[in-house]
């Protein structure tokens, strides 16, 4: 906390790692000497190897895209979107509609994917290609209608298989039909696009039927089914941000928090109902495989994840907290009974200031696309996912007869091609370390072969192994540097400490001359840019306060499940007990009733919350919060009279029992709900009658 403080009171940002602590000199001469490694023999050395491919758990690699990102001559939702302006570095890229022929001639991805050796391919079919004409308000659900399109898909599924890989299936990845949505409408306080979409009673049906039509012409030719792809991410960035199709964009703060938090509609009610159709879809895969006597195809969701980090202690802290809790967690606890196994996207680290992302890029290394490198991040989560699911009997994909973890996507946006060769080989380092803390991680599914449309953000980021020279008719492909990297560690099935040596030495030796990178994120961590941004690599350097930035894999940084809820909430509670004591009045008893009254609302329990100062009763988070703001502006400061004894813990209004189940009382869930007990006593006795 000194540290934080003092780092705010110089012209230093304001460290957003609460855990991390100093290099030791023995690590700073360890980086000196990896810097200085060009001449110095490795030999055969290997830094992690993944077996020969024969054993059922060895790691399996594969390549990943979808059909928004690759196939032309799709006029789907996402191209009415960057007609009208929603999509960033589009009008200034040549054949950006054309995407990346994927539809006409996919064999040039499919080649270029299938030469580095991986076993896997993982694609997905267009919900709106198949299904045209439709609406969310016809009775009768609409299955597919353009069977020769399905066709088609047939043909290039058999063109994967063929080249020696298996196919993995998306059915959803963030493209709904053009008949879910309407364009032009303005915000509203349920935010963007309210009732359509996966917020609409019928999606479900209509979802459903287009997926059994699928279902029944391609089990025989699916190894892996993956229903929805990023199903949180895909809510919020069109409900609560309004920055993806249809939009509009959403501005108001209570409007965005409305849409999270409210189960009537926003992101919430599209989750609740993505979770129904992925239950369906689930039941009828095994229905088909049964009566065809077809072997049981592994399903489950690409889930992304991010190693979240507050900006600052106080309300950074408590909004890491809210949103780790809402985005990680809640869909796969819905479905864990039905996932085979559960795929992870991940990309890294987030900052997170306000109730949205921040940048820290003076001591963070960013991507291309302004996600924080931070491949210990991916091992910490994986450890955060076996602490809640390893002993679940209803967590399929944890039981013996269950397939695990599976890396779904992982890249990195990197035009120069300077981070990505240490970006790639240090996941995999983090990968291995999981595996060999017990944790069953079946494959490493890399994003993407070819640079690619990537949706709101266009073409500036280039998250390929293979550039595209979009000047060029045929879009030729030119492989980077990291492509035959990845080639050889595929091939060889092993990282070398060579490589990874040369790697650290490729981003380390950029800084050291004062490179740049290219960073297509826009100021506010939100949106993107038509040109990108320039902004130093930092690997290797040394931040003004003597730390190193050194964002490769350490195995003593995984942190424990648990531990860092925990601080978090401490530090949220502190922060809102001291402006009690100043003002006399306490935030986060208020957020907490709040939130309290949707629990009511949600699950049906007694009792329903206390009314807000200003009235509202829980029942609409955009007034609740207003009353809230407008108590805290209008409160005189007055000293906080001392607090009554503590009622016992079975007292209704704190009863936590949910909470405590696995869970140790000073760390994780556990740790929470003391600290919500807490704030809930003083909230009752600050809003006592005879206040």
């Amino acid at each position: 906390h000194l540290a934080r403080r003092r780092a705010r009171a110089t012209d230093l940002p304001p460290l957003p790692f609460p855990h991390r602590r100093s290099l030791s000199v023995m690590a700073a001469l360890l980086l000196c000497a990896s810097q200085s490694s060009a001449s110095v023999d490795y030999g055969d050395a290997v830094a992690a190897s993944f077996g020969d491919g024969s054993a059922a758990d060895d790691l399996w690699f594969g390549l990943a895209t979808a059909p928004a990102h690759a196939e032309n001559q799709l006029n789907d939702t996402w191209l009415e979107f960057a007609s009208r302006g929603g999509v960033h570095a589009w009008r200034n890229t040549p054949r950006a509609a054309e995407r990346l022929h994927f539809w006409t001639d996919p064999e040039v991805d499919i080649k270029l994917a299938a030469d580095t050796g991986v076993s896997v391919y993982r694609l997905g079919v267009d919900w709106g290609r198949l299904v045209p004409d439709c609406s969310l308000d016809r009775e009768t659900p609409c299955g597919v209608q353009q069977w020769e399109v399905l066709d088609r898909y047939i043909e290039i599924i058999k063109s994967v298989r063929s080249h020696g890989m298996r196919v993995m299936l998306s059915l959803f990845h963030h493209s709904f039909p053009r008949w879910g949505v309407t364009w032009g409408r303005a915000e509203t306080p349920r935010g963007a696009a309210a009732g359509e979409m996966f917020t609409h009673p019928r999606s479900v049906e209509h979802f459903v039927a287009f997926a059994r039509d699928v279902i029944e012409r391609f089990a025989p030719l699916v190894d892996f089914w993956v229903t929805f792809n990023e199903p949180v991410v895909f809510s919020m960035l069109t409900h609560c941000m309004g920055i993806w199709p249809p939009g509009p964009a959403v501005t108001n703060p209570y409007a965005r928090l409305n849409c999270m938090t409210n189960p009537k509609t926003g992101a919430l009610l599209a989750q609740n109902n993505m979770i129904r159709a992925h239950r369906q879809i689930y039941a009828l895969i095994r229905a088909n495989e049964l009566a065809a006597q077809l072997p049981l195809a592994p399903v489950g969701v690409a889930h992304l994840i991010m190693d979240s980090r507050p900006f600052a202690v106080g309300f950074d802290s408590a909004s890491t907290l809210f949103i780790d809790l809402y985005s990680k967690y809640y869909f796969i606890d819905q479905l864990k009974e039905t996932l085979d196994f559960c795929g992870i996207n991940y990309y890294g680290l987030e900052i997170v200031t306000g109730i949205g992302p921040g940048l820290a890029p003076k001591e963070v290394e960013y991507s291309g696309s302004g996600r924080g490198i931070s491949p210990t991040g991916l091992v910490s989560l994986l450890e955060a996912y076996q602490a809640r699911y390893g002993t679940d009997p209803k967590a399929r994909f944890m039981r013996g007869d269950g397939y695990g973890f599976v890396v779904t996507e992982n890249g990195i946006a990197d035009s120069q091609d300077l981070l990505r060769p240490a970006y790639l080989l240090e996941h995999l380092l983090a990968l291995r370390a999981a595996q060999r803390r017990g944790i069953r991680v079946r494959g490493y599914t890399f994003w993407t072969a070819s640079d690619n449309w990537e949706w709101a953000d266009g073409y500036c980021p280039k998250f390929g192994l293979a550039a595209v020279n979009r000047s060029d008719p045929l879009l030729r492909r030119v492989p980077r540097d990291s492509y035959h990297l990845f080639t050889k560690v595929v091939r060889s099935r092993r990282v070398t400490v060579a490589q990874r040596h040369a790697a650290w030495r490729r981003v380390t030796t950029a800084a050291a001359n004062g490179e740049m990178k290219e960073v297509c994120r826009s100021g506010d961590a939100l949106g993107s840019l038509d040109t990108p941004d320039r902004w130093p690599v930092l690997g290797g350097t040394t931040l003004p306060d003597g730390r190193v930035v050194d964002w490769r894999y350490d195995d003593a940084k995984v942190e424990s499940p648990g531990a860092e809820d925990t601080a978090i909430v401490t530090d949220f509670i502190e922060h809102s007990m001291a402006l009690s004591s100043a003002t006399g009045f306490d935030p986060a008893a208020a957020v907490v009733s709040a939130l309290a009254g949707f629990g009511h609302e949600f699950v049906g329990r007694p009792p329903p919350p206390p009314t807000l100062p200003g009235g509202g009763g829980g029942q609409d988070t955009a007034a609740v919060l207003a009353s809230v703001l407008d108590a805290l502006d209008a409160m005189q400061r007055r000293p906080l009279p001392p607090p009554p004894p503590p009622p016992p813990l079975s007292h209704p209004r704190v009863r936590c029992g949910l909470c405590w189940r696995g869970s140790g009382r000073a760390t994780g869930v556990g740790g929470v709900c003391m600290a919500l007990q807490s704030v809930h006593r003083r909230f009752i006795h600050l809003h006592a009658p005879a206040d």
